[in-house]
């Protein structure tokens, strides 16, 4: 368990109440009682302050003035409330990787300005610095993408080594997804299917419909000879509801979706005619309009293929053994394919919608005709179906994702990523370039002058016969084990500006989810408070 976690935890039980009978005042409660209980609520609010700094500055002195990441995440908690929550990513002394929650703060704007403000208030209390600050980490799913990418700059300018590296642990496919919502036809997508999810998966009733319906289906299209049946064919299906947390995956969403589409339009045929509420009546019967029409074959087939790749890529990332060189080979690679999607892949993507909207009786646009705006079907659009689809909403989604890729994975840090799989250890450290490593520490002018740099250089070429002649470094797979096992034999005191550049390394957030998972208990915790 994290040490998030574990403190998060702790507070928690902290926090519970005792099952005593009197727990609650009743009616009769007289009022010196019910000022008991306010100064009792007072007394358990400051000791928990109080335990709250004692566990912060344990953090900070185990940090001492060695170096760190800052990652920050924001959301909403229970009450509404713009929450900022600051983790520390640093190597302890036992060179293990540590991330420790150390502020939620109440945003009141959220303006890169003022986001810098908390942190510097945050950094001034505990007695850190900028100067320590070695690498930056964000969510890029976030509604504040902007405010963050300006704070990004803010302290870079602080600090021009706090290095911005995409965490390998994020979920792409929900940047995708709200990078894709910056489109107006991609958004208006996106918030009919979630009110499809709300309205055909409101009671179990109607989950169950879909599972039956599905299951009809397939034992038919058995036995007419459209499927083949098989160990793990045609398994039972059911409508997936992306998760709200940062780990739901909205391209099962539109799989299941586009596999349940039948089913999903007699659900809501049943809710037309059976609900007792007007209001979903309506929204049944304007969702089973939006389901037929062409716009939304469309936008399902072109989110489908655009998830795809990002879901092969996010899973890749996201493997603990992952390779950095063959993380970024896949990264270009992603970025090619929706290159390759936006010049020449309009006229297969329309194959792929034509036959879906045959498949499921849905009426084909042609298009040469002319397109006609649903918002003002009057106004002359002097443009082709054809057209429109590509250049209005093809074209613009996809250069939306290629801009985020080119600031998530930019020439800078796709350099150092490069640079740090050199320390890789795997295979008696086959990785090892000498030339990457000091063109690494180059990029810290503040942790190696050009004396040390020299030193360096010899340092790493005795390191590296050092190490491959030790047999207790025979079978290491990751940096961090390579960081532990130095310390644990003392190969830190000996290569140490070695190890300085390991841990320079260690502490950018190539790998975390902490930061967003202090968020799922951050709700728990507002929600007892």
């Amino acid at each position: 368990m994290s040490g998030n976690q574990c403190t998060l935890e702790r507070f928690l039980k902290r926090k519970s109440p005792p099952a005593a009978a009197d727990d609650s005042p009743d009616r009769g409660t007289s009022r010196r009682d019910g000022d008991a209980l306010n100064t009792n609520h007072s007394t358990h609010h400051s000791s928990r302050i109080a335990r709250h700094e004692i566990i912060v500055k344990s953090i900070i002195e185990e940090i001492g003035g060695d170096v760190f990441c800052i990652l920050v995440d924001e959301s909403a908690d229970v009450s509404g409330k713009e929450q900022m929550a600051i983790v520390l990513r640093y190597v302890d002394m036992l060179g293990e990787i540590k991330e420790r929650l150390i502020a939620v703060v109440h945003v009141q704007e959220t303006s890169a300005s003022c986001l810098k403000s908390n942190i510097d208030y945050v950094f001034n209390k505990y007695g850190l610095s900028y100067s320590q600050v070695r690498g930056q980490g964000y969510d890029g799913a976030s509604n504040m993408k902007g405010e963050f990418n300006g704070l990004r700059a803010l302290i870079m300018r602080e600090n021009s080594s706090a290095y911005y590296i995409h965490c390998f642990a994020h979920q792409l496919q929900l940047v995708i997804v709200a990078v894709a919502k910056k489109n107006d036809d991609a958004s208006d997508f996106f918030d009919m299917v979630s009110l499809l999810l709300t309205v055909a998966g409101a009671s179990c009733k109607r989950k169950d419909m879909i599972r039956e319906s599905q299951q009809e289906r397939v034992k038919k299209d058995i036995g007419s000879g459209q499927l083949n049946s098989g160990t793990g064919l045609n398994q039972e299906q059911s409508l997936q509801r992306a998760g709200d947390t940062r780990w739901g995956s909205h391209y099962k969403t539109l799989k299941s979706l586009s596999n349940l589409h039948p089913e999903v339009i007699e659900v809501l045929q049943y809710v037309e005619k059976e609900d007792p509420n007007d209001a979903k009546r309506c929204q049944a019967r304007g969702l089973m309009t939006y389901l037929k029409d062409f716009d939304f074959v469309f936008h399902l087939q072109l989110m489908l293929l655009i998830l795809g790749h990002a879901n092969s890529l996010s899973l890749s990332l996201q493997r603990k053994d992952k390779d950095i060189l063959e993380a970024m080979l896949e990264v270009k690679l992603t970025k090619q394919k929706f290159q390759q999607l936006r010049d020449d892949g309009c006229d297969s993507l329309l194959e792929t919608v034509y036959s879906f909207c045959e498949e499921h009786d849905i009426p084909k646009l042609d298009m040469e005709e002319d397109y006609i705006d649903r918002h003002n079907p009057r106004k002359k659009t002097n443009r082709s179906n054809y057209q429109h689809y590509r250049y209005d909403c093809l074209n613009p989604i996809i250069d939306l994702q290629l801009a985020e890729f080119s600031d998530r994975f930019n020439e800078v840090n796709s350099k150092l990523l490069t640079q740090i799989a050199a320390f890789n250890p795997k295979n008696s450290f086959e990785a090892f370039k000498f030339e990457s490593l000091m063109e690494l520490a180059k990029s810290y002018p503040d942790d190696f002058n050009s004396t040390q740099l020299k030193d360096l250089g010899r340092e790493l070429l005795i390191y590296i016969d050092n190490v491959r002649a030790d047999e207790r470094f025979a079978n290491l797979n990751t940096i961090s084990e390579l960081a532990r096992l130095m310390v644990h034999t003392q190969k830190n005191l000996n290569f140490s500006l070695v190890y300085r550049l390991l841990k320079l390394v260690l502490v950018l957030p190539i790998a975390t989810a902490s930061v967003e998972r202090c968020f799922s208990a951050m709700k728990i915790v507002k929600t007892i408070l």
